[in-house]
Parts: structure tokens; sequence; C-alpha cells
């Protein structure tokens, strides 16, 4: 490494959230580099110019900007560096861990000089490394054809973009199909989701750019230098849709009768069936399942559409980049026993009311109760599932059941005035214009009881809703003709499939996860893969359009602006590789492949883990950017600045763990200024020689954190264990280092950790005497 390195440090005083805790004038004095200077904004165009003047006029080699996350402005900062390579520059976290988390100036401005001197001790360590640019084919595919998945199609193929949309049921359309009616807070008023589907529809099968499989699903997934290379299963339909021209004869020989489920087993239907007037394709087709294969539908097809010998098939499809719209599930009433839910005909679900009060749904628009009369009284029951910490329960809000509840209350009140609905809620969570909705539901006459019913007894024909009042603060008995549960919505199969598939992040309620919530709202952490509509978590029709269009426009700019990739992956030295295939064997993100007899990389797949250098035993892996000697010039940094009498606990945290750390700050909440947060791209890459150097050197515990999800969690477990033991074997204490679980929303349960361990560490070495 290059000595008499010249480095500048460029502190922000971030508008006073910065210099309002820290003493910025004591940092300047304290520090010992070529150039310091601060500024009252630096992110601003006026920043750009200060470092950009400075680096000039005073030759420097290194930048270290002592200001807010890497997370938020690294990127930012990266080009206001240049002329400098955008990878001899470090972000000093003085905000988020700094002066957001502790209130004593003299403690905060000791930590913060901290802070920047690891930060100084790392660049002096990073070598000019150049980003990856890779282009990516222009096909797309989009996983899903409900309605977040056909708008997302229809506005790449507008854009001159080939689409395959692969959807596992028989026909598009999804949920909304199933509707029956949708509404707009705006007008107050309830129209036809056909209505508003079918241009939709049309204007996608009238698309020449645009394929649709049906019957279809992703069974397998690779990468090879940008490319996915997937693996699609095609169930036959026994009915080609070509010939088929939809004239139902074969239904009406069909001697199986089996639930629709499109009317969400409220009718029935034929093993040989069209799943609903408008679906596309314009064809019939087979349920395998419940066909007895007696041939009557096919001898009675004029146009010999009908094979009932048919197998699946598996094809390959070649894609640059991908669009997960795999849509949700209701969860299952039965889960709540308490609400009897197929105990009596008329306890049903929202979505089966929508059903039964669609005009093309099993009653013709009409609501009747199992003995055909209308009901008297009709009684909804809220967040069944949702805001529920039961077993099977869900802790989230499904977001849209309130406003679903006041839709079909209303529908009901404009055909049946005299039926008295009840809305038995939690809270009516209505955002935005949806809650001049829900005034307009209130002036419908329909009424709103605060309380969650504990029970819902049957006593002969009638039903009774058992709730307390809590605003009366008073138990009642609600009799009712009809019962209507509000079920929490939850990711489909499909979307927990597929995210397997891609080794795609989730959160830990099964959703694909976004790569940041706010700059990146649908960008999975998988490079090429994008997500919208309820695969990503509840939302109504308006917010999945929005962003399924979102998606388009990013699978736009990366098919066509090619990819940057960050250049901290893996490098293979071909003279020491053996072609073992150790490597290839442990690589989860399947980044490596033999090709002509030569150990390859592709480096849109590459994470950077290190997982293959801790396998091969040539030494043929590295990683590009001295990674290694970073970690150990991070710790040897934050550990100079260690006073006898200071304990300093360092935390290392991935990306995901290091957001929740900022999310601590971002939420005001403290943790001791003995804890010094260090960033690694992967805790894998924090190897037990790290650990050992920072306690022989000084620290007095050491704490890492990682996200479950991530695909090195059960291996990173398994290592600290061993670490543990090893520190053990050598007399120190097993109990100065923790390992632990990271939820970016759950940054609350971080700060106690951090907090607790603090405690755990300040104990032992009163014990030790240290």
């Amino acid at each position: 490494m290059t000595k008499n390195l010249k480095i500048g440090v460029f502190l922000c005083e971030c508008g006073g959230n910065i210099s309002d805790t820290v003493d910025l004038d004591k940092v300047r004095q304290t520090l010992d580099v070529e150039v310091i200077e601060q500024f009252e904004n630096l992110c601003s165009l006026n920043g750009r110019k200060i470092i950009r003047d400075a680096i000039i006029d005073h030759h420097l080699d290194r930048i270290v900007i002592g200001a807010c996350s890497p997370i938020s402005h690294e990127k930012t900062f990266q080009d206001y560096v240049k002329p400098l390579n955008p990878y001899l520059m470090d972000m000093a976290n003085i905000r988020e861990q700094c002066s957001w988390v502790h209130d004593d100036k003299e403690k905060a401005t000791k930590k913060a000089i901290t802070l920047i001197n690891a930060s100084i001790e790392k660049v002096k360590q990073s070598d000019e490394v150049n980003p990856i640019y890779c282009q990516t084919p222009d096909e797309v595919a989009v996983i899903g054809g409900g309605i977040a998945g056909m708008n997302a199609a229809l506005s790449l193929a507008r854009q001159g973009t080939k689409v395959t949309i692969v959807e596992q049921s028989p026909s598009l359309g999804g949920h909304m199909a199933k509707i029956g009616k949708v509404f707009s807070p705006v007008k107050i008023a309830e129209e036809c989701g056909m209505c508003l589907l079918n241009p939709i529809l049309n204007d996608l099968v009238w698309n020449e750019n645009i394929t649709v499989w049906t019957n279809s699903k992703v069974i397998n997934a690779d990468r090879r230098a940008g490319t996915y290379n997937l693996i699609v299963e095609k169930s036959p339909r026994f009915v080609d849709p070509d010939k088929c021209i939809a004239c139902g004869k074969c239904t009406e020989v069909c001697e199986v009768e089996v639930p629709d489920d499109w009317n969400e087993g409220l009718s029935l239907r034929k093993a040989i069936y069209r799943p609903f007037g408008q679906s596309y394709p314009e064809a019939y087709v087979i349920d395998p399942d419940a066909c007895n294969k007696c041939g009557n539908c096919k001898r009675q097809c004029m146009m010999n559409a009908i094979t009932l010998k048919q197998k699946p098939e598996n094809v390959p499809l070649q894609v640059g980049s991908l669009i997960i719209a795999t849509g949700h599930q209701l969860i299952d009433p039965n889960k709540r026993p308490d609400y009897s839910y197929k105990r009596h005909p008329d306890i049903i679900t929202q979505a089966e009311l929508g059903r039964i009060t669609g005009v093309n749904g099993p009653t013709k628009g009409e609501l009747l109760k199992a003995n055909g009369k209308v009901p008297k009284r009709v009684v909804m029951i809220q967040c069944v599932g949702s805001r529920d910490e039961k077993p099977d329960g869900h802790k989230y809000c499904s977001k849209i059941c309130c406003s679903v509840a006041s839709k079909n209350a209303n529908i009901i009140k404009h055909k049946y005035p005299d039926t008295d609905v009840v809305i038995c809620y939690t809270d009516v969570r209505t955002p935005g214009m949806f809650e001049k909705y829900y005034k307009h539901t209130q002036a419908n006459e329909v009424r709103f009881l605060r309380g969650r019913p504990g029970e819902v007894a049957v006593k002969g024909d009638n039903l009774i809703v058992r709730v307390e009042n809590t605003i009366k603060g008073e138990f009642e008995e609600i009799e009712a003709d009809m019962v209507v549960l509000s079920t929490a919505m939850e990711p489909s199969e499909g979307t927990k499939e597929i995210a397997k598939i891609l080794n795609l992040g989730t959160t830990e309620d099964s959703f694909i996860k976004e790569s940041h919530p706010k700059i990146k709202p649908v960008t999975t952490d998988v490079q090429g893969v994008f997500v919208c509509g309820t695969a990503q978590d509840p939302k109504d029709i308006t917010d999945s359009i929005m962003q399924a269009t979102s998606a388009a426009s990013k699978v736009a700019e990366y098919n066509y602006g090619g990819v940057e990739i960050e250049p901290f992956i893996a490098d293979i030295d071909h003279e020491k590789c053996q072609l073992c295939g150790d490597c290839l064997a442990k690589c989860k993100f399947k980044a490596l492949s033999i090709v002509n007899d030569e150990l390859f990389l592709d480096p849109m797949s590459c994470d950077g883990c290190g997982k293959c250098l801790t396998v091969c035993q040539h030494g043929a892996i590295n990683i590009n950017g001295n990674i290694d000697e970073k970690i150990f010039a991070t710790i040897d940094g934050v550990l100079s600045k260690k006073e006898d009498d200071e304990r300093m606990i360092l935390v290392f945290l991935d990306t995901i763990g290091y957001t929740a750390a900022d999310n601590i700050g971002v939420n005001r909440l403290k943790y001791p200024e003995s804890i010094h947060i260090i960033k690694v791209h992967s805790v894998n890459r924090v190897r037990p020689s790290h650990i050992k150097h920072a306690l022989d050197n000084g620290a007095d515990g050491i704490f890492i954190g990682e996200f479950p999800g991530d695909l090195m969690y059960d291996e990173v477990e398994q290592k600290i264990e061993r670490v543990k033991a090893q520190i053990a074997k050598v007399n120190e204490n097993p109990n100065r280092l923790a390992f632990s679980k990271v939820y970016i929303p759950y940054f609350e349960g971080l700060a106690r950790k951090l907090n607790d361990f603090d405690r755990q560490i300040e104990n032992l070495n009163e014990i030790e005497g240290v």
C-alpha cells in the first residue's frame, strides 16, 4: 500500500443535526490529516465544489466524509470525489449512529472522532477499483398475470420490449377478475370490476410484444452474465386454445361437478370448464384432478380441440430481467374456529360476499342466505388474521380490509336499504382519500362498532356475535342473519416458491422484500429482479398498478442503460485453480461454473460474500478491494482511540443490520457510546481472525448481527459458535461474543439488544476486574 497518502476529511453540520451534538471544532483540532473542512450541508452542490477543489488543490489521495449514513448518500459522495476513484472514499456515519443516538456532547464528540479515525485507517487500505458494467438482454419475464403483472407487461411492451407472462392459473386476471365491483374514493361510487379489467386485457392480448403462458410456473432458474435461464413447467390444458371456439358443448356432456374456485366454492362447475365469461385464453380447460377421463367431451368437440393424454412440458425461457407479480392469498378462516366458519352456510368471507354481490356470481348479484331469503342484519368482522398475535395470525394490517368492508356494506345498503349492516372493527384504517369513502359509508347508515368479536355462536337458524363494545365498555350480543369475515392478505404459495427459486430476500411474513423501502421500493436484493403488487405487501388495486408501472420503468432503465455492479466480488487466479469444484458446491448464488475447462465467475450473480474463499484449498479465489485488510484497519482505527477506562464494543452489521441501526437513530432511540458499528458487505466476511484481533487489541465485546433471510445466516451462526469454543480454549470469556437476528422494521429490538449486551460486557468487566 502506498505510504504518505494525502487524506482529506470533510465534515457536514447537516443543518445542526450533527453540529448541535458533536463539537466539530474539536474534531478538526484532533485529527491529523492533510485537509479537514466543514460545511453546513455537504451534500449540496456547493459541498461538491468544496470537495473537488480540495482534491485538485491539495492533490488528495483519499477522502473521508463525516456526515450521515452511507445507505442514503454514499452514491452522492462517490460522484462528488471525482476525479478520484469513487472507491477511495469512505463515509463515517456521525449522524444516525452518533449525534442522533447520544445526548452527551463530550462523549458524542469523542465517538465521532473514533468513527472518523476508523474511516481514515480504512481508506488507507483502499485500492483503486472500477465498477463492472454488464449489458442484459431486452426480453423480460413477468411472473404472475394479475392486475399488477398485466400492467407491468403492457407498460414494457408499449416501449418495444418483448415480454412473456408466466401465469400459474388457466386464465389471466388474478383476484381482480373475481371482485365483482371496485370503488373510487374520489367518485364515491362502486363500478364493475370486469368493465375496468377488460380494456387492459384486450390491449394485452392484441399487443404483439406480449406472449402469454397460462397453466405455467417457473421451476428452476440460474443466471449467467446478466441473462436469466428459466425452466418453465407448462401444465397441459388438454384443450387447444387455437382450435377451441368456446361453444360450451363439451361442458354440457361432462358428468363431473366440483366446487367452482372462481366463485369461491359457492357454486359448482364441470371438470371441463371456462374459468369465467371473459377469461383469456378464450378457451375451455380440463381440471386433471377432477376429470374421470370418460371421453364424452372429446367425442362431442366438433373442432377436435381436446387431447386427454397430454403431459406437463418443461420449456426454457431466457430473459434479461424479471418482474415478480405473484400476488397474495387470503388466510384460511378455519384458523379462527371461534368464528364458526364452515359450521354455518351464512358465515362467509368478504371474498365470498364479493362473488355473491357480483352480477356474474352464483346468485347473479342477489344477496341471499342459504334459505333463499334476504338477510335482515349482516355483521362484518374486521381483522380476521390481521393485527393478530395468536398462532397462525399476522401482526401486520392488511391495509385494504376496512375499505373493502365499507364497499360491500354500501353495495348491500344501496340494493337492500332495510338490511342493517354492522361493522365490528379494531380501528378503522382508510388512509388518504379513502377517508372520504368511510364518511360516505357512515352517512349511508352503516353502523360501526368498535370491538373485535370473541365468538360467533350458532343458535338454531340465528347467529350470535359476541363482542365487547370498547367505546361503551360493555359486552354485547348481536343477532345476525349473516356474518362476513374480513380475512387477512398473506403471500401466495407462488410468491413463496419463486422467492426460493430466485434466492430473493423476504420479510419475516414471507412477502418479497424490497432493497430499500424508501428509495428502492420495487427493487429486490437480486440484480435484475423487481417486484410489484401484493407479492411485496398488502395493497389495493391502485397501488398495485402504480407499483407495476414503476417496476416496468426500472426494468427499462436496467435493460437499456446497462447494469453497474460494485467491484467487490470474487476474483479467480486461474493458474492456482485446480477445478476441484468445491467452490461450486458452496456458492449459494450459483455464480460459479466450469466453462471450457476453466472456472467462470458470473459477475451479475456474485454477491461478494466470500464463502468460496473459505472452501478453496488452493488459494485461487480472492475478493476484489482488500476486504480483509480494510476490516482489520477499521478495527485498528476504532481501538487506537480507546482510553484505559473506556469500554468499546464492536458491532459488525451487513446492509440489513446497518439500515436497522440507522432506523434507531432516525427514531431517536438510544444506546451507549461504547457501541461502535462497522458496516460489512456480508458478516460472512468477518473471519475468526478479525474477531481474535479485535479482542486481543482491546475490544471488550463483539456483536454480530445478520438478517435470517440471508443465505449465509445458518452458516455464520454455526461459525460464531465455533469461534466461541476457540475463545474458551484460550481462557477468554465466550460471552464477550454475541450473534443475533436483525430485521429492518424491528430496530427497537436491535436497540434493546445493544443496550443489553453493553450491560453484559460491563458486568463481565467488573467480575474479571478489567
